[in-house]
């Protein structure tokens, strides 16, 4: 059951649209939070440093012009003055002597002593030790002109303390960030698709209804699918003038035998009658024949083209489905009866549908014509009628020949007879105007069978 819904979704374009533009949205988010973070995390550390420094060089400019004392007195007058954190100050003579420590208030508790410079001195070097859970001692080193180290610090802001809750937010985001992107593709991939779904329903219309004249909806917007809608109305303007075209050849063409036939076929049944030689007229009978047979063909071909192409004219009401079989199979009682064939009835009252009598009449004839012709002698037709709701369901059942599986889709065909089917008289086009006149009264026709085993046919209707 799941695999049968998910192929069709894999399927679907708009589907796939959707899940392209929320993971590329998606995406976008992500790379958009991850330099967001870099940008924040690079912002506070140049801020630090930027602040260390100055105090840093203005500390070095004070030793070089004054020497200890003067920057002792410097960072005097700074600690006094800045209510904020002041600063961490040490100079270490060439020895390793300290040569001035100045400690912050907020570093009591941290022991300056094992603070050691470390890497090259020969230009900055920075040291970040952590002091706590939300601060850590960020420390400049650089050497003096004397070979003296300078050190100075100041108590930040932990870096993981404010990184941390940007993180975890970043989890909080995404969720409502991929929701925005699921629902933002789902619009976008609708509004996107929406002359491919139009193509699809105008295809489908025709199809069911056969009317040529259904066209995709048009927009003043330029885009790719709009121009695919276009070229599709435009293919179907040139079908449907292609076989407005044929139409009128075929008209005119059974227009113009039909007359010829019919009056070729009256001369030869007057020459039947009036010749004496048995020869002419066995000869004549058969001219008589065979224009009943190209007139019959010609009138089915029409008669399948009408309801194929959705122009046939029905006249449809209310009527019982059962008398039009009963009818019918008086009508080959005859037949049935020289080939010692049974035909037995099943008919579930009521059974009646809105359907062309004269149309349904000649699906149910040929029916059953072709279930006495290919039914042995002493064999079994079954014609039954059932009502099941809204549709009526007739079924003629032989224990004929059958169809092999390969030719069941083939039989449908205009002029198509199988092999086995050869041997007896007929035209190929009766299945084919069964088919296209049940369509046309939007039922279905399908058929099971089995050489050897026998056919049927069963024609599903809808009642109203």
């Amino acid at each position: 059951m799941f695999s049968k819904l998910r192929d069709p979704l894999l399927r679907s374009f708009t589907l796939r649209l959707n899940l392209w533009y929320a993971a590329i949205f998606t995406l976008i988010a992500g790379i958009l939070f991850g330099l967001l973070y870099l940008l924040l995390a690079s912002a506070l550390e140049r801020k630090d440093h930027e602040v260390i420094e100055a105090r840093l060089k203005a500390c070095a400019a004070v030793y070089e012009n004054g020497g200890v004392g003067a920057l002792q007195r410097f960072v005097q007058r700074s600690r006094e003055s800045e209510k904020s954190r002041s600063f961490f100050v040490r100079v270490t003579g060439q020895t390793g002597t300290v040569l001035l420590l100045n400690v912050p208030d907020d570093w009591i508790q941290f022991d300056a002593s094992a603070l050691q410079p470390g890497g090259d001195l020969s230009h900055l070097v920075w040291l970040r030790v952590p002091k706590d859970e939300e601060s850590d001692l960020t420390v400049a080193s650089m050497r003096l002109p004397d070979e003296s180290i300078l050190e100075v610090g100041r108590s930040t802001n932990n870096r993981e303390t404010v990184l941390l809750p940007f993180r975890r937010n970043f989890l909080a985001v995404m969720t409502p960030t991929l929701l925005l992107g699921v629902l933002g593709g789902a619009f976008l991939a609708h509004r996107a698709s929406k002359p491919v779904r139009e193509v699809v329903a105008t295809a489908r219309a025709i199809i069911d209804t056969g009317d040529l004249s259904a066209r995709v909806p048009m927009t003043t917007r330029q885009s790719d699918l709009e121009e695919l809608a276009l070229q599709f109305n435009r293919v179907l303007d040139k079908n449907q003038a292609l076989i407005q075209r044929m139409h009128e050849a075929l008209d005119n063409v059974a227009h113009d035998l039909r007359t010829p036939l019919a009056r070729l076929r009256n001369m030869a049944e007057v020459a039947v009658q009036t010749t004496v030689d048995l020869t002419a007229r066995e000869a004549l009978a058969d001219c008589v024949e065979e224009s009943d047979r190209v007139l019959t063909m010609l009138t089915a071909l029409m008669d399948i083209t009408e309801a194929e192409s959705g122009v046939m004219v029905l006249h449809r009401e209310r009527t019982s489905i059962a008398a039009l079989l009963t009818s019918v199979i008086d009508l080959y009682q005859m037949v049935a009866e020289e080939k010692r064939i049974a035909i037995t009835t099943e008919f579930n009252a009521p059974c009646e549908a809105a359907v062309d009598a004269v149309r349904m009449r000649q699906v149910f004839a040929n029916l059953l014509d072709n279930a006495l012709k290919y039914t042995p002698d002493g064999g079994a037709v079954r014609v039954a009628c059932i009502g099941e709701g809204v549709r009526a369901v007739v079924r003629v059942a032989d224990t004929g020949i059958g169809i092999s599986p390969a030719e069941q889709p083939r039989i449908w065909g205009r002029l198509y007879r199988g092999d086995r089917s050869r041997s007896q008289r007929g035209l190929g086009l009766g299945l084919s105007l069964v088919k296209a006149i049940v369509e046309a009264h939007h039922g279905e026709v399908s058929v099971v069978s089995e050489p050897g085993q026998g056919s049927t046919f069963t024609v599903v209707l809808p009642v109203s």
